[in-house]
C-alpha cells in the first residue's frame, strides 16, 4: 500500500522557512522559550550597561561608544547561542536563523497542508 503524505505548506500565510507559525501569529511573543537567546542575552546586556552608565554619571557618546564595543565582544563569542549562523543578508546582522525576534530552530515545524492552512 502507497504511504500518503500530506501536501507541503509553502503557500499558507503561517509557514516560514519550514516553519509553522500559527501560534506566533495568534499571540506574538507569547511563548519566550521560542526568543532568540542571543537577543535576550544582548537585552540584559544592555540593561547592565545602562544600569553601570547611570551609576559613573556616563554622557551618551560614552555610553554608546562602550555599547559598541561590548556589542562587538558579544557577538565574535559563541557562548551566547550554539546555533549562530553568520549571514550578512538575515534580517539580524549576527544570525540567519531569527524572524521576528524568534528563533526559527524552537518553532515547530510545519506539518504540510492542515486545518489551519490559509493561502
Amino acid at each position: 500500500m502507497a504511504k500518503i503524505t500530506k501536501m507541503p505548506g509553502r503557500t499558507c500565510r503561517f509557514y516560514q522557512n519550514g516553519k509553522c507559525f500559527y501560534e506566533e501569529e495568534l499571540n506574538p511573543g507569547y511563548n519566550i522559550n521560542w526568543r532568540c537567546n542571543v537577543l535576550k542575552g544582548l537585552e540584559d546586556e544592555y540593561d547592565k550597561l545602562l544600569h553601570q552608565a547611570e551609576n559613573f554619571k556616563l554622557d551618551e557618546h560614552a555610553f554608546s561608544v562602550l555599547w559598541e564595543q561590548r556589542m562587538e565582544e558579544l557577538l565574535k563569542s559563541e557562548v551566547l547561542c550554539r546555533k549562530i549562523v553568520l549571514d550578512n543578508e538575515a534580517e539580524f546582522p549576527f544570525c540567519s536563523a531569527v524572524y521576528n525576534e524568534v528563533c526559527l530552530y524552537e518553532i515547530p515545524e510545519c506539518e504540510g497542508v492542515c486545518s489551519r492552512f490559509k493561502p
